[in-house]
């Protein structure tokens, strides 16, 4: 049974990018080389920047507990591996604060996928999707890359702690 929440108020994201982490992340932020731009996030074990289409805009976000459900509309489909170790969740643009964008989300290992969808000049849908898995997934996976993608053969699996 798949369990949808609504995250509110729409996400601000900027430099081209959005995190999802989980809330033991002290410093959720990821460095980014030419190598993650290219692939489109940079990922740790428990935090995720995902890159956006546009530079700057807002985001509506839906997260769901369950696996991805492809749609048409999808420009870009990206899948990585992603550990829960709090039980709780925060979606959030680089330069927020104080906006309570979190969610509870069991502890364990999951198959996370972020599909985005570009609605105008500065405004996007982001859905994820947290899919539980055993054993924990190895590997991120490119479903649908738009034509800003161009991801190496092999994908960078691991990023520094931004400012490191």
């Amino acid at each position: 049974m798949n369990a949808t929440t609504v995250l509110s108020p729409s996400l601000y994201f900027s430099y081209s990018q959005f995190m999802v982490y989980d809330q033991s992340e002290q410093l959720p932020g990821c460095a980014w080389t030419e190598e993650h731009t290219a692939q489109g996030f940079a990922r740790r074990e428990s935090a995720v920047c995902f890159g956006t289409p546009l530079e700057f805009g807002n985001a509506n976000v839906v997260a769901t507990v369950g696996a991805y459900r492809p749609e048409a509309q999808y420009e870009r489909v990206i899948t990585v591996p992603f550990r829960s170790v709090s039980g709780r969740v925060t979606v959030e643009g680089p330069e927020e604060m104080d906006i309570d964008r979190a969610f509870d989300l069991p502890c364990g290992d999951y198959k996370l996928t972020a599909a985005q969808t570009i609605l105008s000049d500065d405004d996007e849908r982001i859905d994820l999707f947290f899919d539980s898995v055993a054993p924990p997934l190895e590997r991120s996976a490119i479903v649908i890359a738009d034509e800003m993608l161009n991801p190496p053969a092999v994908l960078l699996e691991t990023a520094r702690i931004a400012g490191e």
